[in-house]
């Protein structure tokens, strides 16, 4: 989905968010901070629509959501069959016909809403940088000039020097520490949502990214300087420099700092995740007593009724074990706010969270007979107000010299593996997990009319229960050698990640709903070659169009690529390999995992988000 645009907060210089609304200062500022030919070639960000990734009915935030492109056999997604996308007014964006070729296989071509053809790639062979679009889609494969970028590379994805930094050390600043056993190295601990780190000790700097509340990174003894910054600029490492004073502590027993110390995780989902229930839970300061309760929670009988018998459902997902209860919250004692965060020294509450959100939890406590859920905003929701989120087990494959593509995924729940006959024909074999990936030889047989993968094992699988991702037929401009960059089929719903001509992995996506319609008007993935700019370990996208509002904090691992288009995990669905977002590509958060640590520019250790201007990984998407 896409972000929408709010008000520019100096202090803060993020993208905004794909598949959703980031808190759109952040969209601005980028702007200003990265070339309009890295950002996208028309970008306007305060015309940017205003997605959301959920219906617009009153149904709960993990429901499918929005528009979504159906498919004449039944299934959602980059079947063989003619696919077409139906807007939530009853419109109907672009539609994805097929064509027979000779050998059996099948193409694809893309018809836009007005009749008009686009995009035609092979739904059936090689996927690859060879697919044209129409030129009626903004972003599209081929540039503002009619050249195609796999052929020749634009020079905006071409490294200029721009991210080069400023060489302060030699006059400047305090040499770095010696390498080797580190013991009473000066640190400094962020005690904001962000606390931005800059390219020089200045606040008009670039912007290099911020680490988040509870961090702690290790920084020179003494400051470079205090511009604007009564508390000194501190050379923190990597690079660049933090501001100590309201968003960045010398004290690792600062309140937040301690109250945030516990840091995500890289191999999966980064926190346990929670989604709200209706009505809204509300937000509380600290633990409260049942007499506070029952004010904020005036159905509070009702609501716990309610609970009990929802845990006896077997979807249930029951919380993580509680935690010991640690200092802070003891004696009825208040969170401490984040930093520029105000709360009435004697508010019970911080309000309610909103329908359709969804939280990150640092920590799980029980008090007064109810278990409770410490957000990284530091407040307290109860936790039989909200649905735990199970994580997604699905993911892709690494891909090597053993095991490299093609490869098929098992669309159908019902795949099966077949086996010949002694007959000649085809019989069944052990079924195929759904979403299974299996590597296969290229090599295909024909019986009743359908086409069979071989197997590398000898058994085959059926074309119209599998998605087939192959290597491109001719090299894209960008692939030479060692050169990281990301392949994204609209109509596969695949992702493959390359180094140079190598594939490295492979996995099963969501993009946008309508298919290869207009991102500009439909919920489409934008098509075309970009760099990734700026990559979040987590981020908050929120949206509050009437009947289609929502908030969902901690979108785990994004990385924005063009206007609000960005990669991310989705802790909301478990349906990837389906279009179902509103532009993003949504991944499984293994795959998410993966990718964030494979990708540039690299988040340094202990920060929470970095930019680049132009040395990020490269994202190719199209049909």
């Amino acid at each position: 989905m896409r972000a929408r645009p709010l008000v520019l907060i100096p202090a803060l210089l993020l993208p905004a968010a794909g598949a959703f609304f980031l808190r759109a200062e952040h969209l601005h500022a980028v702007s200003a901070l990265l070339p309009a030919s890295v950002i996208a070639p028309d970008s306007k960000a305060e015309a940017a629509p205003r997605p959301s990734p959920v219906p617009s009915s009153a149904q709960a935030a993990d429901t499918k959501q929005g528009p979504s492109a159906t498919t004449s056999n039944g299934p959602q997604g980059p079947s063989g069959k003619t696919a077409t996308a139906t807007n939530a007014d009853g419109s109907q964006g672009a539609s994805a016909k097929t064509a027979t070729n000779a050998d059996g296989s099948q193409d694809a071509t893309a018809t836009n809403a007005d009749g008009s053809q686009g995009a035609m790639a092979t739904a059936d062979g090689p996927q690859g940088p060879s697919a044209t679009t129409s030129n009626s889609l903004a972003g599209a494969s081929k540039a503002a000039d009619g050249s195609d970028p796999a052929a020749t590379l634009p020079a905006a994805l071409i490294d200029d020097g721009s991210d080069d930094l400023p060489d302060l050390e030699p006059k400047d600043v305090e040499p770095a520490p010696a390498p080797g056993p580190k013991k009473d190295v000066p640190v400094l601990a962020s005690t904001a949502r962000e606390t931005w780190v800059f390219a020089e000790p200045r606040w008009n700097s670039r912007k290099l990214g911020y680490l988040r509340a509870g961090a702690v990174v290790e920084r020179r003894a003494k400051p470079a300087g205090w511009s604007s910054c009564p508390d000194g600029w501190y050379r923190v490492e990597p690079k660049g420099y933090v501001c100590a004073g309201p968003m960045a502590s010398l004290d690792v027993n600062n309140p937040v700092v301690v109250a945030s110390s516990k840091r995500p995780a890289k191999d999966g989902l980064p926190y346990v995740y929670a989604m709200g229930r209706f009505p809204p839970p509300p937000f509380y300061t600290r633990l409260p007593s049942h007499a506070e309760q029952q004010k904020a929670e005036p159905d509070l009988v009702n609501a716990l009724r309610k609970a009990t018998a929802l845990a006896r459902d077997p979807s249930f997902v029951a919380p993580p074990p509680a935690d010991p209860l640690p200092p802070f919250l003891a004696g009825g004692a208040m969170l401490p706010p984040l930093a520029n965060t105000f709360r009435a020294p004697d508010a019970t509450t911080a309000g309610k969270a909103r329908i359709r959100s969804g939280f990150a939890l640092l920590g799980t406590y029980e008090h007064d007979g109810r278990k409770w859920g410490m957000t990284t905003d530091l407040t307290l929701l109860p936790l039989d107000r909200v649905r735990i989120v199970k994580p997604s087990a699905f993911h892709g494959i690494t891909l090597d010299d053993a095991t490299s593509l093609p490869v098929v995924f098992a669309r159908s729940k019902h795949a099966f593996r077949y086996t010949l006959t002694e007959s000649g024909g085809l019989g069944h074999g052990e079924p195929v997990a759904h979403r299974e990936a299996v590597p296969i030889t290229g090599a295909v047989r024909k019986w009743n009319g359908t086409l069979y993968y071989e197997a590398k094992d000898g058994t085959f699988l059926s074309s119209e229960q599998t998605v087939k991702v192959e290597k491109f037929k001719k090299a894209p401009a960008w692939a030479t050698a060692g050169r990281k960059w990301i392949d994204v089929s609209i109509l596969r719903q695949s992702l493959v990640a390359y180094e140079g001509e190598k594939p490295v992995y492979v996995t099963l996506v969501s993009t946008g709903a309508d298919g290869i319609g207009d991102p500009k008007k439909t919920h489409s993935t934008i098509q075309g070659a970009f760099l990734i700019h700026t990559k979040h370990t987590t981020v908050t996208m929120d949206g509050d169009s009437a009947g289609d509002e929502f908030d969902f904090r901690d979108v785990p691992f994004v990385q924005y690529f063009t206007e609000g288009f960005a990669i991310h995990a989705a802790y909301w669905h478990d349906e990837f390999g389906t279009p179902r977002s509103h532009g993003c590509v949504n991944v499984a958060p293994i795959d998410a995992a993966w990718l964030f640590g494979w990708t540039d520019p690299v988040v340094p250790e202990g920060w929470h988000a970095a930019l680049s201007l132009k040395r990020g990984t490269l994202v190719y998407t199209h049909p």
